[in-house]
């Protein structure tokens, strides 16, 4: 039963932290309205989906029996320090060389993009970024910080 739960420790683990940032933005952060959504309705709104994800894994994952599986290093390495460079960089300079710097680390979580592909990558996300967040939804968000 333990090594049962030891190969569905990671959809318990993304639940549980998706838990947390639902009950962070319910008592700390301001929800705001639907036409204007605060600080604290993106974090609710990922973390309610990933919990009803992280649910449906589960109950898969226990339905097929799946066994314990190596973590992928390579994989799990860039991806933290993209969200750290992310957490780091945006507040200094603006959200959208936050973006830019995140994606960059997280890409080379996959080998087989070239140089030239990530770049591409890299600005169809910071472009992504824009046209989501700032222009379309107007988010009160800093592009550049000090421009």
């Amino acid at each position: 039963m333990l090594k049962k739960l030891s190969a569905q420790a990671g959809t318990l683990l993304i639940g549980a932290i998706a838990l947390v940032f639902i009950f962070g933005s319910l008592t700390v952060l301001d929800l705001g309205t639907p036409r204007r959504m605060g600080p604290g309705a993106f974090p609710l709104i990922a973390g309610g989906i990933l919990v009803i994800l992280a649910a449906v894994a589960f109950v898969g994952d226990m339905k097929d029996r799946a066994e314990h599986q190596k973590v992928d290093w390579r994989a799990v390495v860039p991806i933290v320090l993209a969200v750290g460079s992310f957490a780091l960089v945006t507040p200094r300079f603006g959200v959208l060389p936050g973006a830019g710097v995140c994606v960059l680390i997280a890409s080379f979580a996959v080998d087989a993009l070239s140089p030239l592909r990530r770049a591409g990558f890299v600005l169809g996300a910071v472009f992504g970024v824009w046209l989501v967040f700032i222009f379309g939804l107007r988010l009160p968000l800093e592009a550049f910080r000090g421009f």
